[in-house]
């Protein structure tokens, strides 16, 4: 059985959206609904009413995520409603729920649903003038902001979210959430902070390296680099100068209560054997002990010699091969399996001239 495809619709309700936004809103749910998409909107009227409207005029289906619990709060052409109950945390449904979104004018409401969208890499198509959210805002490669949207642009807005929606789907959701702070540095001017839209330059640097590629095989397109934006992405600062990321995954099941290192990376050759990745690793590691979690793992390439290196100046173990581990361009290959637990962080000093050059690669996910 296909999955229905469907379309998140976020817009100001009655009063707040103009004569112009609700007519577009109509002729792109008709649009959306011409090549099988459904419509999935707060219901409420104003932007919702209308791109429902349009998209049940050609045979399409709506789905309205109302706030409160009552059935009657549906616009009348809705095709199925769900009283979530849930006031405002209704919105956090809203995002996951649909292919992509597409947010007209609003108020407070709507805001909040574009930060929401940005902050998890949502494939979103802005329309309209958002003064309260500046331009640096909708500089993820998942968006993308169009200012003065016209109803006979319908088709190409449909066309442009798309290309959007295309672009992300090889990004995934990484389960887990961060376990330490995301702004930190040491006394050799060694920093971590959240990889953000403006880093992008950053990985594009790191994958168009012959060096990383050969661990990581990874196609540096502005969509399947986005898919690093989260907040277990943390970016290597020297001296507030990005050098590098280091991304991570945790075991939610307080049983276990691990760190899983997924890669660790310094970009640039030049900064390649300058202890980055050492130190950086080595702040990342006494941050997440000092969290209360109890190990890391990391499972780079035995034939990776630099990513051993670095893990194991920082204290880090080896517990054993695992084999056909990773997939790389095509053919199966072993990994090790390392790791670290607080009595192993090393403890020598931040600033060492240790050599290596910062590259881990350190699971099968690419």
């Amino acid at each position: 059985m296909t999955r229905r495809r469907a379309i998140a619709v976020l817009g100001g309700r009655p009063g707040n959206a103009g004569a112009d936004v609700l007519r577009l809103a109509e002729l792109i749910g008709e649009e959306l609904a011409k090549r099988g998409y459904g419509v999935v909107s707060g219901g409420e009227g104003g932007v919702a009413a209308a791109a429902n409207r349009g998209c049940r005029a050609v045979g399409g289906d709506t789905l309205a995520l109302l706030k409160w619990n009552r059935l009657s709060d549906a616009e009348e052409g809705t095709t199925w409603a769900l009283p979530t109950s849930m006031d405002l945390a209704r919105s956090n449904i809203l995002n996951w729920c649909g292919d992509g979104m597409i947010a007209f004018e609003g108020r407070y409401g709507t805001l909040t649903e574009i930060g929401l969208a940005l902050d998890t890499g949502r494939p979103l198509l802005v329309l309209g003038d958002h003064p309260f959210l500046t331009a640096e805002a909708f500089a993820a490669p998942t968006c993308r902001l169009v200012p003065n949207p016209r109803p006979e642009d319908a088709v190409e807005l449909v066309d442009l979210l798309e290309t959007l929606i295309t672009a992300g789907e090889q990004a995934s959701v990484r389960p887990g959430a961060a376990v330490i702070e995301d702004d930190q540095a040491d006394e050799s001017g060694i920093g971590l902070r959240r990889a953000v839209p403006g880093d992008l330059d950053l990985f594009r640097r790191a994958f168009g390296d012959a060096d990383v590629l050969a661990w990581r095989a990874l196609e540096p397109t502005d969509g399947v680099l986005s898919r690093f934006q989260h907040e277990r992405c943390l970016v290597v600062l020297e001296h507030d100068r990005p050098a590098g990321f280091l991304e991570y995954r945790t075991e939610d099941d307080p049983e276990f209560d691990h760190v899983r290192i997924e890669a660790l990376a310094v970009s640039d050759a030049a900064d390649r054997g300058r202890s980055i990745g050492t130190r950086a690793l080595r702040l990342f590691a006494g941050s997440v002990f000092a969290a209360g979690r109890h190990r890391i793992t990391a499972t780079p390439h035995f034939g990776n010699g630099a990513a051993v290196r670095c893990l194991e100046k920082v204290g880090f173990r080896q517990a054993g091969v695992m084999r056909a581990y990773e997939r790389h361009h095509g053919t199966w290959r072993d990994a090790l399996l390392m790791d670290l637990v607080p009595s192993d962080l090393a403890a020598g000093p931040s600033g060492s001239s240790e050599s290596e050059d910062g590259r881990v690669r350190a699971t099968a996910q690419s």
